[in-house]
């Protein structure tokens, strides 16, 4: 992984300086022009209280599918 990304676990970085970070390159993208789409995921709350079969079930009733689900399978 480059070091230049990782924010866990470095001195003087963290999940604050993680999210500055992204969010400078997605205003970055806009202003240039692009679209963005965004999907936040709370891992935990997901995955460890939900039951997997009905957790994919739901993500491809609101329209998440293809390499996304398949990601989510698989991590799952």
């Amino acid at each position: 992984m480059d070091s230049t990304i990782q924010h866990e676990f470095v001195s003087s970085r963290s999940c604050l300086t993680n999210l500055l970070e992204t969010l400078e390159k997605w205003s970055e993208y806009l202003d240039s022009g692009h679209g963005l789409n965004v999907v936040y995921l709370h891992y935990r709350k997901a995955f460890d209280a939900v039951p997997h079969d009905r957790l994919l079930t739901v993500v491809l009733q609101v329209g998440i599918s293809g390499k996304e689900s398949n990601w989510m399978k698989a991590f799952l």
